[in-house]
């Protein structure tokens, strides 16, 4: 009895073993060129086991893919790339090869097999597939597409290849995730004196219960937070939380990072716009530049309400001296078109009027203010000197931006209430309104200088306002 108990059990773990290695698995996954320069991964079944989806419910939700929904095997990763020469392409695994031809004709594919593989294509773009999985390559014209066929051919047969750039990829958190060099972008997009000649971009986005997270970054070579200007050129800084804390007790929005004057004075004369205004005023008023320049550490803008109309907006600064504003006996005077500068009151508090708007700005102790309304800028004086604790809802994000070099929140729910007649047109459709009314909080924090994270919560789970929109 033993003995046929141990041979039961050999056979059982013998057959596991089998199907474990002859299983169809992620064929999709061969595809990919050793040299890829960029590679996605969109992983289906992550996302679907995230938002809580059972199989059923999972089903009802591709079921307006038709053939496409069973054709594409969903329980596997799905691949974009980028090969060093050029070529992009996207790799799905195939759960049904009639079900895919099928879904192909509806996007105007045509199909003609030959040597055990499948070709399809159409004025775009062009695939490939074995039976087991699809390499669907462009953009490439009628014309173009018989370029890529021999190398699409050689992506087909390849064995697996080690892809650097997939374990890039690899390393994130996220059902979608990418990976790519950032040497390859067109010069004019890239910053005069930014290097990224050895710098990769990371984006991933993730599901929870309650949040949508989006993470960007850009490393080096070795993983580590990419340094894109020499060391003591960077913009941003660690917020120190040194600024005295004037919040509304509900802001919509707030914003808090760490900023070097010089360098975004620097930044700032490099667009030919902002260079001349700044320049006119120098010229007109007093020196803004100085006033830049003297911006060194935490840096906190505030909108109190959801108000475009009235769009107000508080800016306060950490400055390492006042001396723009030496000449302050003259700070007084108009111009004919339309400027003026005025002082408010006996204490370094100013107006700057121009083309109708009204920007309020002063000097108290170590920190710089500017506001957009006169009763934005009268409670800054009258609270930043004594401070003011922070209300519970900005508590805890707002302590938790010391050492980041930027980090903000917006409140959606103010945002969806303030706009009634936007809240009336979105009752027509219950679902989509509902949908909108469970939004919380967009927030946005940078644990490096080149780097960012956008989180959007939710009031109720996002598998229960998936399901709602069935």
């Amino acid at each position: 009895m033993k003995k046929f108990v141990f041979l039961a059990l050999v056979v059982l773990a013998t057959a596991a073993a089998a199907w474990y290695l002859l299983r169809p698995g992620d064929k999709a996954r061969d595809l990919l060129p050793a040299d890829a320069t960029a590679v996605a991964v969109f992983q289906p079944a992550e996302l679907f086991q995230a938002l809580g989806l059972t199989s059923d419910e999972m089903k009802k939700l591709t079921a307006g893919l038709g053939d496409l929904a069973e054709a594409v095997d969903l329980t596997e990763p799905a691949y974009a790339f980028v090969s060093e020469n050029g070529l992009a392409g996207v790799a799905i695994n195939v759960n049904d090869a009639e079900k895919l031809l099928s879904a192909a004709s509806d996007f105007g594919y045509v199909g003609t097999a030959g040597h055990g593989y499948q070709w399809i294509a159409n004025s775009y773009s062009i695939g490939l597939s074995d039976g087991d999985k699809l390499l669907l390559c462009g953009p490439a014209s009628a014309g173009e597409q018989d370029a890529l066929r021999s190398e699409m051919l050689r992506l087909m047969k390849q064995s697996r290849q080690d892809v650097p750039m997939l374990d890039r990829t690899d390393r994130q958190k996220g059902f979608l995730r990418l990976s790519s060099t950032l040497g390859s972008l067109p010069k004019e997009y890239v910053p005069k004196g930014f290097d990224i000649s050895d710098a990769y971009l990371n984006a991933s986005l993730a599901v929870g219960d309650k949040d949508i997270t989006l993470s960007m970054n850009v490393e080096d070579a070795d993983g580590k937070p990419y340094a894109a200007w020499p060391k003591g050129e960077e913009l941003l800084k660690p917020i120190e939380g040194r600024l005295p804390i004037v919040v509304p007790d509900a802001p919509f929005a707030w914003l808090r990072l760490g900023v070097k004057g010089d360098r975004l004075l620097s930044i700032l004369r490099s667009g030919p716009r902002v260079s001349v205004m700044l320049m006119a005023l120098n010229v007109v008023f007093f020196d803004v530049d100085q006033m830049l320049k003297a911006i060194d550490g935490d840096v906190a803008i505030v909108m109190p309400k959801a108000d475009i109309l009235r769009r107000e907006a508080l800016l306060t600064a950490h400055i390492s001296n006042s001396d723009f504003l030496k000449d302050a006996e003259e700070l007084d005077m108009s111009t004919q078109n339309g400027m003026s500068l005025h002082r408010r009151g006996a204490a370094d508090d100013y107006v700057f009027t121009f083309r109708g708007e009204r920007f309020y700005f002063g000097v108290r102790g170590e920190t710089l203010y500017i506001a957009t309304s006169e009763r934005l800028a009268d409670q800054f004086v009258q609270q930043g000197a004594r401070g003011k604790e922070l209300p519970p809802a900005l508590g805890q994000s707002e302590k938790g931006a010391k050492g980041k070099y930027l980090s903000g929140s917006v409140d959606l729910v103010q945002l969806v209430r303030s706009y009634a007649s936007v809240a009336l047109m979105l009752g027509a459709a219950p679902q989509v309104y509902e949908a909108i009314d469970a939004l919380d909080r967009l927030n946005i924090e940078s644990e490096a200088p080149m780097s960012f994270e956008l989180n959007l919560t939710t009031k109720k789970p996002l598998g229960e306002i998936i399901k709602n929109e069935e």
